[in-house]
């Protein structure tokens, strides 16, 4: 390790959790590599002790043995992109492996989400990103007092002419399929595929095919896993923001493989909490990539329109806010908090944990986050007051929801006859929708400090519906089953229609 003399002069490490999502694509890169490195390195069980992955210090994370480096990862989340988006990371990369008091590094990876391409082609092996790398200018020099820059170990490099055995250490991650980079949709696949090598691995996997749980486990310790990083990542960011001296930078190996080896009968309460953020995160992700995809095609095709520039910016902030939004939620947010939070957010949905496992999935339906949840909470987000998620207008205080009837609206061209059926499907859907958030006791308390939920296509207000419930029917009278409405009548409303009002009078 370097000195504490050399450490004050300059690093090459760095620490940047705060900055780092554990849901995101370099937590489930970095399981890959661990679960790649136990099944092709280590062969006695007695030695995983001597293990560790590292986040976020030397490089993205880094594989330890008794203290010693001996691989280390950059991640990158870009999209096709050329050599030269990548050319400071590899410099890195490379100099950090060749570094003194780093020479036990064996092993230098870059990890990418898509192809890297070039003038010269795609790059795709060491030969060709050797030959066009060093055919371009000098890398990223910084001003930074703390941390060695890109061109700090290029120079570190020529000085000393240790370029060819830096790049003897170096190479683009090849997962299964043979390729050198790894989607950010396909990165869960890939975890759960080299779960399975795992299950294989220690003869496990056919016993599970043939009682037919194998989808169950691997679903399982998929989960389980990202929560053991989550709250790694978590531990450090709380230990950071209260300047704690020391706080472990490192998860044991042996952690890891306790979480492969367990038998899911029965799952803990982290379990369902690890799954549900896996899951918002995850839709979340998708929903940003799709929709920030749609802000560039906006300024390219629109690039005259000023109106168009100003809505694509006014969304691309969106974006970011509520992407810091949910950030806080993992950070923050204790378990239970999280789960209430999952609730509330899905009012009309009740789920019994203890008698369906797998019925969580309800609260993170993917369609109904997408729109009208994620819609609704970047169309108002300079709405949004606080890290409950409300919507406040007008000192009202709006819940964006994920609740939708999933009719289509009749209209005047449909049959008399299809018209009235429709709406009568309609109307009851909208009734068992209400009927279930005035029965959810998870969110009574939550409801009270609310005016309106936001729908994606629903206008009601929810005393129209009280008599349809019957979970208080033992009382006598109606304001006593239903203390709810004791304090203010909420409203379901139409996310249409609440813009429209917004648009016309200032307010919903």
């Amino acid at each position: 390790m370097l000195s504490s003399n050399e450490v004050a002069i300059k690093r090459i490490e760095f620490d940047a959790t705060h900055s780092w999502n554990g849901y995101c694509y370099q937590g489930k890169i970095a399981l890959i590599v661990v679960i790649d490195y136990i099944i092709n390195y280590i062969k006695d069980t007695e030695d995983i002790a001597e293990y560790k992955i590292e986040f976020e210090y030397l490089e993205d994370f880094s594989i330890i043995k008794n203290k010693k480096y001996l691989q280390i990862h950059q991640v990158k989340s870009y999209g096709p992109e050329s050599l030269s988006s990548y050319k400071d990371a590899v410099w890195l990369l490379l100099g950090k492996s060749v570094y003194e008091n780093y020479e036990t590094v064996k092993k230098s990876y870059l990890h990418t989400a898509d192809i890297i391409n070039s003038a010269s082609g795609i790059i795709d092996n060491n030969k060709s990103l050797k030959t066009v790398l060093t055919s371009y200018t000098k890398p990223s020099s910084s001003k930074s007092t703390t941390q060695k820059s890109p061109l700090e170990l290029y120079d570190y490099i020529e000085e000393r002419n240790l370029l060819d055995e830096a790049f003897e250490k170096f190479s683009l991650y090849q997962y299964s399929d043979g390729n050198v980079f790894c989607s950010l949709l396909d990165v869960e696949k890939k975890v759960k595929e080299k779960i399975i090598e795992y299950y294989n691995f220690i003869g496990k996997e056919q016993e599970l095919r043939d009682k037919g749980i194998l989808t169950k486990y691997v679903e399982c310790a998929y989960v389980s896993l990202l929560g053991i990083i989550d709250k790694h990542v978590n531990e450090r960011h709380y230990n950071r923001q209260n300047d704690v001296e020391y706080f472990n930078k490192e998860i044991n190996f042996i952690e890891i493989v306790k979480v492969l080896n367990k038998e899911y009968e029965k799952l803990p309460i982290e379990y369902y909490v690890f799954y549900l953020k896996d899951k918002v995160m995850d839709n979340f992700n998708r929903y940003y990539i799709q929709q920030k995809q749609l802000v560039q095609e906006i300024y390219e095709v629109q690039a005259n329109d000023q109106e168009s520039i100003i809505e694509g910016k006014r969304l691309e902030s969106g974006l970011d806010k509520v992407l810091d939004l949910i950030k806080y939620t993992y950070t923050e947010f204790k378990d239970e908090e999280f789960l209430l939070f999952c609730h509330k957010i899905n009012p009309h949905v009740r789920v019994n944990f203890n008698n369906d496992l797998f019925s969580i999935s309800e609260l993170v339906n993917s369609n109904f986050l997408h729109y009208p949840w994620f819609e609704s909470l970047v169309d108002f987000h300079e709405n949004i007051k606080n890290q409950e998620f409300l919507i406040n207008i007008n000192n009202h205080h709006y819940l964006a929801s994920t609740i939708v009837h999933p009719f289509p609206e009749p209209t005047s061209t449909h049959s008399t006859f299809y018209r009235q059926q429709m709406n009568a499907k309609i109307e009851a859907s909208i009734s068992n929708i209400a009927v279930n958030i005035l029965e959810n006791k998870e969110i009574y308390k939550e409801l009270y400090k609310i005016d309106n939920i936001i729908t994606g296509n629903i206008n009601k207000p929810l005393k129209d519906y009280v008599h349809k419930t019957t979970t208080f029917k033992e009382y006598k009278n109606e304001e006593a089953q239903h203390h709810i409405m004791d304090i203010k009548n909420i409203n379901l409303i139409d996310i249409n229609e609440c813009k429209v009002r917004r648009e016309k009078h200032g307010k919903c």
